[in-house]
Parts: structure tokens; sequence; C-alpha cells
């Protein structure tokens, strides 16, 4: 019996060095989460089968297994298991708290206020106390309140749309797609074709709009209630756009460098390009600065006094997010989606630095600002449109 005893202890001594120590304990800056369901289990069931071990040495090989009282032989082996119990749960918790710390910056808790969509957000456009969202299925409207009302739908029976603004006016929308750009009626209506061709980007102004056909910049504008239309070869394929209202211009985006176009003397015409490092998925714009965000090469920012001088100096931003989705500026801040990462809030300066991460939103990929200030989002993961409410006071 003795021998056994021995046996069973070196043995229980075994297994609690296996769990305590022999499993590798995670660093502090670690964040990824590993899946250890099946070493957990098989852990499990060696400590299991020594619980059992010692209950038959306990009750004399199973002569006395039904004499066993409670606070003599089920109590030990119960506490036991569950203190392994917990230990694996504590681990697995201390390892999505890690998960979801962000790299530098604080957690910001967001008060999120959201519309479910038919399908996943894939474009998103404010004007006023209206927001437009497309989808697979069209575009859903949605007045800009708290929660976000669903309105009404359009273009349900078009396919292949990419995205979506507010035409000059706020009479109709313009939709891009993979066959033509279009314009529908926001009330009723049928939608006509604008522009022929593979819409790569669109970009709205206060007296017109401009669109990508590759690398063909397609631009329509109303001067003087005079309606002109021009178009300008960039010489690569654009895949972003916006109105930069500082500068009475355009700015766009291509894998390789952010280009700027004027309408100058009755003709579109390139005034300005710069190299970037990445290719370029949004653009955003506010007096002082200029941002893009640019898919696994994260944020780039540039001042925008420093850009016409010989020597550019643009700003990276360091522990962003793995992947760049869009991104948009709330006065000296910029607010970054990040995907599975969270939403970002960097402060600009002397350098540009994170401030704070967001988790609220599971795969946050579109991020637009009304003219309001109110943050809006769309959340690919939940399928929703998101009205955001930060908690951090700017700076």
């Amino acid at each position: 019996m003795s021998h056994f005893v021995r046996r069973h202890g070196v043995a229980t001594m075994a297994v609690v060095w296996l769990v305590c120590c022999a499993l590798p304990q995670p660093l502090a800056a670690q964040t990824a989460v590993r899946d250890s369901r099946w070493r957990y289990s098989i852990v499990g069931s060696l400590v299991g089968a020594a619980l059992a071990g010692g209950y038959y040495v306990a009750s004399d090989r199973g002569e006395r297994a039904g004499q066993c009282d409670p606070k003599g032989c089920a109590l030990p082996y119960l506490a036991v298991s569950g203190a392994i119990t917990g230990l694996f749960l504590a681990r697995d918790v201390d390892a999505q708290r890690r998960a979801d710390r962000p790299r530098t910056g604080t957690l910001e808790r967001l008060s999120v206020f959201s519309a479910a969509l038919p399908s996943m957000p894939l474009s998103l456009a404010i004007r006023d106390s209206m927001v437009a969202v497309l989808s697979d299925s069209g575009v859903s409207l949605y007045a800009a309140v708290r929660p976000p009302r669903a309105l009404q739908r359009r273009a349900a029976g078009l396919r292949g749309l990419r995205m979506v603004e507010f035409a000059p006016g706020n009479e109709a929308l313009l939709i891009g797609g993979q066959s033509a750009l279009y314009a529908v009626g926001i009330m009723a209506g049928p939608a006509r074709r604008t522009v022929n061709g593979e819409i790569t980007a669109l970009a709205v102004s206060d007296s017109g709009w401009l669109a990508a056909r590759g690398r063909t910049l397609v631009m329509e504008s109303r001067q003087g209630g005079i309606l002109t239309r021009d178009s300008l070869d960039v010489g690569a394929s654009v895949g972003a756009a916006v109105y930069d209202a500082a500068a009475a211009s355009w700015l766009v985006g291509t894998d390789s460098a952010l280009i700027r176009v004027a309408h100058r003397d009755g003709a579109l015409v390139q005034t300005g390009r710069w190299p970037s490092t990445g290719p370029i998925r949004a653009i955003a714009t506010n007096a002082q600065w200029i941002a893009t965000a640019e898919g696994n090469a994260g944020v780039t920012v540039w001042r925008r006094e420093l850009m016409t001088v010989g020597v550019l100096s643009p700003q990276r931003v360091p522990d962003g997010p793995q992947f760049a989705y869009d991104l948009v500026f709330s006065d000296a801040e910029l607010f970054v989606a990040g995907g599975t990462d969270g939403l970002f809030r960097i402060a600009l300066g002397a350098a540009a630095q994170v401030r704070s991460v967001s988790k609220e939103l599971p795969f946050v990929t579109l991020v637009r600002m009304g003219a309001d200030g109110v943050l809006w989002a769309g959340d690919r993961a939940r399928a929703t449109v998101v009205r955001v409410e930060t908690t951090m006071p700017p700076r």
C-alpha cells in the first residue's frame, strides 16, 4: 500500500507541476490568444486520472467506495478539481484581456447607438440629417438621430455597387459600381447612368462631383448655371478621392501616390503629386492636415503648409492599426477605422500619436463625421450603422 501511495504522490506532483509550471507563461506584451483547448483537455484528463487514483487509494482500492464520507473524500477532490478549472479559466481570461489591450494609448469606452443593415456596409455618406449606407442590398437611408431611424431603401435592384455619395443639392444619390456611375433620386424615381464603366473612386463638392474610372478622372461641375464635364488621365488607377475645401481642389489616391487636381482655365489639370507608402484606400483633410489610410502600410499624415516646400516630411503613425480602412478628422484629432483592431483616436502635433483605442465595434471599416460633429461608423461584423459618442474630451 505504501509503495502505491508513494507512486500516486509522485504522479500527482508531476501533474501539478505540469499545470502550474510546464505550460508556457505568456509575456506581458504578448497580444495573440492561443488556442489551448487540446492541451488543456490532455492536462485535465491527467489531473482527473490522478484524482481518481487518489480516491481509489483512500477507499482501500474500492473496498470502502460506498463508505467514503463527503468531508473526507469528496470535498478534497472537488476542491482540487475546482481550483484547476479556475486556473484554466483565469489563463484564458488573462489572454483575452491582453489581446484587447491596445499596444499604445488608452482603452476608450464609447457610447454606441446602432441600426441593423440588410448586409455588411460597403460605403457610408452623411449629409445634414440623413445617413446613406451602401450594402449588397442597395442604399439604406437613415435619419441621423439617436438611435438611427430607418427611412427607406433605394437602388435595391442594382448589383455590383461599391460607393455612395449625396449629389450636390441633396436631391439625388450618386452610386458607383462595377459597370457605371448611377444617379438615383432620394425619394423616388429610377436610376440613370451618368458615367459608363467601372467606378473606382467617388467624391463630391458643393458644385459638382469627381469619379475615377480606373486611371481616368471624370469631373462634372456647375459654374454660373453652366454644366461642364472634363476628364484627365493621371497615369495610375485611382482608388480614393475627396474634395479638399481648404484648397478648392480634389485629392485622389493611387497605389503609389497622392495627387492633387484642379479645374483651371476650363480644364482639369494635375497640380501636385506626393509619393505614398502603400495603396491609398481613403483620404481625409482639414484646414491644417491631410491624412491617408493605406491598408497594411498604416496611416500617413501631411502638414498642409509643408506640402508645397521642396523637402517633404510626412508623419507616420506608430503603433496604429495593422490595417487602416478609413479615416476622418475631428478638429485636431484623427479617427481611424482599424477593422478588428478597433477605432483609433490619433492626436496630431509635432508627432502623430495614438491617444486611445475603442473596442466596442468588432470590425469597423467605415468612419464619417457629420456636420454636427457626430461620428458615424460602419461595422461589418454585426452589419450595422453606428452613431458613436466618444467619452474622452478632445485635446
